[in-house]
């Protein structure tokens, strides 16, 4: 039941091409995950927000469930960077993302918006379990602590903006428009809190 040299042969070639082509397939995931997420924190960046997102829209379409956007911002964050230098800063960004990440679901998405900005989706989702998701939030951040080398240690607010589907917007803009303006809101009156955006006035474009 031997091959023959000839079949050897074959066998060879094609064994060639196929650890080839795996090695390509890995590279080539690689690269498109390297592509979507945020070189500092390791969070899904930007992009992979928008794909996200459109991928919640049309699921939404189909099954009727709402879900949330919010749009989050370190309160005092700035502080950091004059004070002790934007390498210290970029190490808060870093640990603190992998501090957020631990309380979160499996099928919550939180990404790095950019500078000390992140969005979280919260996938079938209303305003009510998304209330109980930021509360934790907040919960969680008042137990943050960065310590320093000298010893001195840094503590951090988060403030944020909801929005939801399909009350706050049908797109992927609207929503983060929306988010960004609750976001805003709460900023200026209210740091510390997590803001509802306001219903559109007009019909939704």
């Amino acid at each position: 039941g031997g091959f023959s040299n000839s079949s050897l042969h074959f066998l060879d070639l094609l064994a060639e091409q196929a650890a080839s082509a795996i090695s390509n397939a890995r590279i080539h995931a690689k690269v498109s995950k390297q592509a979507k997420s945020d070189t500092l924190t390791e969070l899904p960046n930007r992009r992979a927000l928008d794909e996200q997102l459109e991928q919640e829209i049309q699921s939404a379409h189909r099954t009727g469930h709402s879900f949330t956007t919010v749009m989050m911002d370190l309160d005092g964050f700035k502080t950091i960077n004059d004070r002790y230098g934007h390498q210290v800063g970029d190490q808060v960004l870093r640990v603190l993302s992998n501090y957020l990440v631990q309380e979160l679901r499996t099928s919550d998405f939180l990404a790095r918006y950019g500078g000390d900005e992140f969005t979280l989706v919260l996938s079938k989702s209303d305003l009510s379990a998304t209330r109980l998701v930021t509360e934790k939030i907040l919960e969680k951040i008042k137990k943050f602590a960065f310590k320093l080398p000298n010893g001195n240690t840094i503590t951090l607010g988060i403030s944020g903006g909801i929005a939801l589907y399909p009350v706050h917007g049908h797109t992927a803009s609207q929503l983060l428009r929306a988010a960004d303006e609750a976001l805003y809101r709460a900023k200026k009156h209210h740091r510390g809190t997590f803001a509802v955006a306001n219903p559109p006035t007009g019909k939704l474009q």
